[in-house]
């Protein structure tokens, strides 16, 4: 019941970038047992993801968790977090929970993550990967179980909604650029060009929003590899997708610090030249670069 309540009324989660709202504690099973803990309290978020199992808390646990190994944790605390947020990216019958574990493991500096949202990416469908994993007609995901082999289950047909499937992999595509690593670029790059599908699909289901949220990233990498991947959508889309194109071209602009119009040739000549990545923009920059617009 509770996955029924999470995909549910809090679809609408998905759509607002993964926050959570006073509603969603409100009409927890938390908030009826503890109303004023559940306001206002607050729990460690490795013991919620330990010992809880309401999809609300779980979500909750994972948006305030700090990745051990930048604050003081132990390496055993550091496994312990990724492999809880990896199962759930990958795993979760959830939605909304895969996307606040690849929102969580966005913001892990640790080069494990890279792989990890890769596979998240890859396995958004929602699908499980292993068929012999349901044999009996159980599959165990983010710590519950789903009768997979009966079709009037109640939880319905296996597998996401397209809705909830671009929205897990633009998610992904955004954490997937924080970590600023080549792999991230490569796969970013293939996905902005249309590719990105899983081994064995007969049809590229790389939609427009995910591959828009690749581009988007790939504007924040600063890797000369991400101005090339740019380049190229730049001229592949000029005159068939203005959004991607223009995305594109906001991206080569930032990442180079030229400010060249949208056209391919000009862009095309900068990568022959060699492009060089300028540094990131400390906040007093990026002000006063607003002010001046």
């Amino acid at each position: 019941m509770v996955r029924l309540a999470l995909l549910g009324p809090a679809a609408g989660v998905l759509v607002l970038a993964g926050c959570a709202g006073t509603w969603d504690k409100v009409s927890s099973r938390k908030f009826r047992e503890a109303p004023l803990h559940a306001m206002f309290g607050s729990d460690d978020p490795m013991t919620v993801l330990r010992t809880k199992v309401e999809g609300n808390e779980r979500a909750e646990a994972m948006r305030q968790l700090k990745e051990p190994a930048q604050n003081g944790g132990t390496a055993q605390e550091q496994d312990e977090a990724l492999q809880i947020l990896g199962t759930a990216a990958t795993s979760d019958l959830s939605p909304i929970l895969r996307t606040a574990a690849v929102d969580a493991l966005g913001r892990f500096q640790d080069p494990r993550v890279v792989k990890m949202l890769i596979a998240a990416y890859h396995s958004a469908d929602g699908m499980p990967s292993d068929p012999a994993r349901t044999s009996g007609g159980i599959e165990q995901a983010g710590g519950r179980r789903s009768d997979l082999s009966d079709p009037l289950s109640v939880l319905g047909p296996v597998g996401f909604e397209p809705a909830y499937v671009s929205t897990v992999r633009s998610r992904t595509a955004t954490a997937l650029s924080q970590t600023n690593s080549p792999e991230a670029v490569a796969f970013l790059a293939s996905v902005a060009a249309g590719g990105g599908k899983k081994d064995g699909d007969e049809v590229d289901t790389t939609d427009r929003d995910v591959r828009s949220a690749a581009v988007c990233g790939l504007g924040q990498m600063r890797k000369p590899e991400a101005v090339t991947a740019l380049a190229r959508v730049l001229k592949d889309e000029s005159g068939r997708d203005v959004v991607l194109a223009q995305n594109a071209h906001i991206g080569l602009k930032e990442l180079t610090g030229k400010d060249l119009p949208a056209d391919p040739e000009q862009w095309n000549q900068v990568i022959q030249a060699g492009a060089q990545v300028q540094p990131e923009p400390n906040a007093f920059q990026r002000a006063v670069g607003l002010v001046t617009k």
